[in-house]
């Protein structure tokens, strides 16, 4: 029987153009030239176009399903560039931000109609059962952050396991052997906005790996909280009474702004901050250059881990291609005072 790949592959155009002309789609541009291969592509071939298999027609637009809220989203650096990131390729590819949800806030009962969307992109960790029922409406679907997911969708993610082992070699390279971990616990959400708090993130399982491989086991030292700054204080407190002169010598932060709440705590503590102790974190955010000392910190270019999402989402709506894709963005380590590698 022939199909619609059969008539793509004979006018030399892709799956996705055939039946967008097909569908009469108004926002479709080609050319006369390319109208006639596909005609006589179709009658060549018998194509029956009355008979061919219904879809609904996807729209050429995007939904977002967010595990960050919008305060977060406007206050954190990185998120805030990863959705103007997906905001800038969206309205550059003409594609529509038709419906945006907040798992932490909206109501997900209210969703539907997911498969008029021409594909969804999701931030953060959402459940696999949950990204699984998703699936059932919609395929076309792209992950960012949560490299651990193994649904058949595209994954776009920075290389927080790499880095993280990079950094661990620099500081045990600089004699460093007592290093602590301060970090946020893994969320993950379904699609109801329940919240699971687990101890499966990134950058906590290279760090306990890398220790245990370092013949360190015994110096093994973490703490997990929330993601803000009142937490990285309170956790750096709860590291200075339980170690009391026995610190570690390097602490490895999961941001910049628990970062933040570790100075605070160091500094009313009398520690001298890459001297008595050195730091190192991640994200870059603007805060990082102004602290005192300065924060040694990896640099994280969301906005185009963003704008990369939506060219993924792109290429799925349009059928140019079957396979999924995996894209691993590389970070940048910015040394500053906090601790210098060289």
């Amino acid at each position: 029987m022939v199909g619609i790949r059969d008539v793509a592959r004979k006018a030399n155009v892709s799956p996705g153009t055939v039946s967008r002309f097909l569908n009469q789609d108004q926002t479709l541009s080609i050319s006369d030239e390319t109208k006639t291969r596909i005609l006589s592509a179709v009658k060549d071939l018998n194509y029956d176009i009355s008979k061919r298999k219904y879809e609904k027609k996807k729209l050429p637009s995007l939904g977002l399903i967010s595990t960050i809220d919008r305060k977060k989203e406007l206050d954190d650096p990185y998120f805030s560039q990863l959705r103007a990131g997906i905001k800038e390729e969206a309205r550059r590819l003409h594609l529509g931000m038709n419906r945006t949800y907040y798992l932490a806030e909206d109501d997900p009962q209210e969703w539907k109609d997911f498969d008029h969307l021409g594909g969804i992109i999701i931030i953060g960790s959402v459940q696999e059962k949950s990204i699984q029922k998703l699936m059932s409406q919609n395929k076309n679907i792209v992950v960012v952050d949560n490299p651990d997911i193994q649904a058949d969708v595209d994954l776009v993610y920075a290389d927080f396991e790499r880095m993280t082992q990079k950094i661990l070699s620099l500081l045990i390279a600089a004699g460093h052997k007592k290093i602590a971990y301060i970090g946020g616990y893994n969320i993950d959400m379904n699609e109801f906005g329940e919240k699971e708090y687990n101890e499966n993130e990134k950058r906590l399982r290279v760090y306990k790996q890398f220790m245990y491989e370092q013949g360190l086991k015994q110096n093994i030292d973490y703490k997990l909280g929330l993601w803000e700054p009142l937490e990285g204080k309170r956790m750096m407190d709860e590291l200075l009474s339980e170690n009391g002169e026995n610190l570690p010598t390097a602490i490895l932060v999961g941001s910049d702004p628990l970062s933040v709440g570790v100075y605070r705590s160091l500094q009313s503590a009398g520690k001298k901050i890459g001297e008595d102790i050195v730091i190192v974190s991640f994200d870059n955010i603007e805060i990082a250059e102004y602290l005192t000392p300065n924060l040694t910190t990896v640099n994280i270019n969301s906005r185009e881990i963003g704008k990369a999402a939506v060219r993924l989402a792109k290429e799925k709506i349009n059928q140019e291609r079957s396979e999924n894709v995996v894209l691993t963005f590389p970070s940048k380590l910015i040394e500053r005072e906090s601790f210098r590698f060289s």
